[in-house]
Formats: structure tokens, C-alpha cells, sequence
């Protein structure tokens, strides 16, 4: 909340100093610092409402505001880069003078307040998406305007007008790649692709040389939200398998899948090979259970 009071503060500040000092870099890196705002603010509305519990109807809980956040944080700027580019080729056909000495003071505000800022964030960085994103947000801004920096000195001492221009340019092209790595990840996580970094045949392998497991089949593994690796499947196991000897099995590929692969939530079925009778089985414990519970009642 600190780091988004300040960095609104200082885009209403850049903004009018790009406008008196006819700098588009001022002004391209003021609006990559309101995206960073806009971030920040949308960030700490999302670690609020994830903390909410689920209920019946959101069985998950609000962990995925993180992911849609994220998504739409990494959007906006990839609108903002492709205006900045459109702007830097406009001026490139039409330069306006721009006022060197204004540019060099200004970003160099910039770079000690977004350094500081992302400095403060990239703990959280390590094991949120969404901060990640806040993240990327402020160094990309930090590095943005020791560029505008650069583009200043040019101007002030050469008077060479395209640096503004090829420096807005280049601000451009570094938004929408950090842009992309964040839409990519954030689209994965919704479309319930494989948790990222894991080695799906690895894992399958590795459940695989547990003791009396014979296959594993339909296995699905994806990601509810930052930390939050689910997957289900099923084992078949030898038949004539006690049930007891199920739950030890059940226990141990449990114990594999999170401390091997970081998957701390498994739905694990288990199948006698060659017949159907632990289904059976279970099925039967299952009613007799809700019988008992219907005579107490």
C-alpha cells in the first residue's frame, strides 16, 4: 500500500513534467508507472480476497483472483506498450524538441523510487505470480528510466531528437516482453495446463516404482493459484490387494508427489488389477457407513 501511495504521487508528477518538457519517454515511462499503480492496487485487492475461505459454491475458495489479476495486469500493458510504440514512430516522422534537462531530473527520481520499491517487493516475488508481476512492473520502470536518463543526456548534450523517440521505443519493446512472460504463465494456470517446472513423465515414472503399484493412468495435474499444484489419477494394483495395503500405497505416492514434485493435494483411485472388487468394496463400506448414520439419526 506504501509503494502504491507513492508511485501514484509520482506518475501525477512525471506526467506534468512530460507534458511541459515535450517528452515522450517522460510521459511513456509515467504511463508504464500508472500500469505499476494500477498493479499494486489490483495485487493487494487480490492476496484480500484470495484469504477468503470457500464455501459450497467456490469449492477452491478466490485463489484464482491472483491468476486473473495477473492476466489483466500483463494485458494493460501490452495496450500500453503498442500505444508507445505507435507514439515513438509518430514522432519519428514528425521529432519536437524535447527538453533535455527536465527529462534527466525526473527520471532520475524515478530510478530510486521504483528501485526502492522493487527491492521491497521481490521477496514476495519468489512465490506469487501477482507480485511477480508487481514485481517486473517496478525494475521494468527502474530500468526505464535510467534509459529516459540516457536519452536526456543525448538530447542535452548532441540536441539529437530521435533519442526520445528510440528510447520510448525500446521502453516499448520491454513492456510487452515482460508482458508475455507474465500472459503466458497466467494463461497456463487458467487453462490447467501441467504445474510449471514439473517433469510430468518423471513424476508418472517415479509413481510408477512404488511397491505394488502395477500402472498409473489418467493422471491430471494442474494449478489452482501461486503454490497450489493439484492432481488426480488412477493406480492399479495387484489384485487381491487388502484394503489396509491400498491405504499404505495411497500414503506413500502421497508422500512422493509432494516432497519430489511439489503436489501437496493428490486424488489417488485405486484399482485391482483384473477385476473391479476394491470399488466394490468401497462402495459397499460407503452405504453401510450412511446407513448407520441414518439409524442414529
Amino acid at each position: 500500500m506504501l509503494s502504491l501511495v507513492v508511485t501514484t504521487a509520482f506518475v501525477a508528477g512525471e506526467a506534468i513534467a512530460g507534458y511541459a518538457a515535450h517528452s515522450l519517454a517522460l510521459l511513456s515511462d509515467a504511463g508504464h508507472n500508472a500500469s505499476d499503480a494500477l498493479a499494486l492496487g489490483l495485487a493487494a485487492y487480490a492476496i484480500w480476497i484470495s484469504k477468503r475461505p470457500a464455501n459450497s459454491k467456490k469449492t477452491y475458495g478466490y485463489h484464482r483472483a491472483n491468476i486473473l489479476i495477473a492476466l489483466f495486469n500483463a494485458a494493460s500493458l501490452v495496450v500500453i506498450g503498442v500505444v508507445i510504440l505507435v507514439e515513438a514512430w509518430r514522432l519519428v516522422r514528425t521529432p519536437k524538441p524535447a527538453e533535455g534537462t527536465l527529462m534527466i531530473w525526473v527520471a532520475g527520481v524515478s530510478v530510486l523510487m521504483n528501485t526502492v520499491i522493487a527491492w521491497l517487493l521481490s521477496g514476495g516475488a519468489k512465490e506469487s505470480l501477482n507480485m511477480r508481476a508487481a514485481f517486473v512492473h517496478m525494475a521494468g520502470d527502474a530500468l526505464s528510466a535510467v534509459a529516459v536518463v540516457v536519452a536526456g543526456l543525448v538530447v542535452k548534450r548532441t540536441g539529437w531528437v530521435y533519442a526520445d523517440p528510440l528510447v520510448s521505443a525500446l521502453i516499448a519493446v520491454f513492456i510487452l516482453y515482460t508482458a508475455w512472460g507474465i500472459v503466458r504463465d497466467a494463461t497456463d494456470i487458467l487453462l490447467e495446463s501441467a504445474p510449471k517446472g514439473l517433469d510430468f513423465d518423471k513424476m508418472v515414472r517415479a509413481m510408477g516404482r512404488v511397491k505394488d503399484v502395477k500402472s498409473v493412468h489418467d493422471v491430471h495435474a494442474w494449478t489452482v493459484s501461486d503454490g497450489m499444484n493439484y492432481l488426480s489419477c488412477h493406480v492399479e494394483l495387484p489384485e487381491g490387494t487388502p484394503i489396509e495395503k491400498c491405504s499404505e500405497v495411497v500414503r506413500e505416492l502421497n508422500e512422493l508427489l509432494a516432497h519430489e514434485f511439489g503436489i501437496a493435494h493428490a486424488t489417488i483411485q485405486t484399482e485391482l488389477a483384473g477385476s473391479c472388487i476394491h470399488q466394490h468394496e468401497a462402495s459397499v463400506l460407503c452405504d453401510e457407513s450412511v446407513a448407520r448414520h441414518e439409524g442414529h439419526k
